[in-house]
């Protein structure tokens, strides 16, 4: 069972090139933004402007599968309320990735930051007229993989295991 589950993710990990473009719901339609979710997301950062008008707040989903000595993480940041166009990966490491995409124009302006420090593996920064999403497992001397970093349906996305 664990290999099939195994094969399917990375499988659907690739390194193949993203759409740039979501697929349409209507072909007579255009899209600005991705398809609604089927629920909101569980976990939400508070904005610290530096300077320029920012979102108040920014958020993800975040959900966890624990297992005897440790726990697989997938986090979905919420980029669509925010953003203009595809995040992309800008750097990805073995244990750090890092998504950027170019700010709303009610926010182009926006310096600033949202982390937490219940979660601090994880951070939004502001600046330059980009939004950027950062997973930093380095400062954790566990275990601590990302196995899988990629973009669907203009969201990017995040599967990393953490373990004794």
């Amino acid at each position: 069972m664990t290999l099939a589950f195994s094969t399917v993710l990375l499988a659907s990990c690739s390194d193949r090139t993203p759409s740039p473009e979501p697929p349409l719901a209507n072909p007579d339609d255009t899209l600005a933004q991705p398809f609604d979710t089927f629920m909101s997301p569980n976990v939400e950062f508070e904005v610290t402007a530096e300077a320029g008008t920012c979102p108040e707040t920014v958020s993800l989903w975040e959900f966890g599968l624990g297992f005897e000595g440790g726990a697989d993480h997938t986090v979905v940041p919420d980029f669509a309320p925010i953003v203009i166009g595809s995040p992309e990966i800008v750097s990805s490491e073995e244990r750090r990735v890092v998504y950027a995409a170019p700010l709303a124009t009610d926010f182009a302006d926006c310096t600033g930051t949202a982390t937490s420090d219940y979660l601090s593996m994880y951070a939004f920064q502001f600046g330059d007229g980009t939004a950027r999403f950062e997973l930093d497992l380095r400062g954790d001397d566990g275990f601590r993989e990302i196995r899988c970093a990629d973009i669907s349906a203009n969201r990017p996305y995040i599967h990393w295991r953490a373990a004794e």
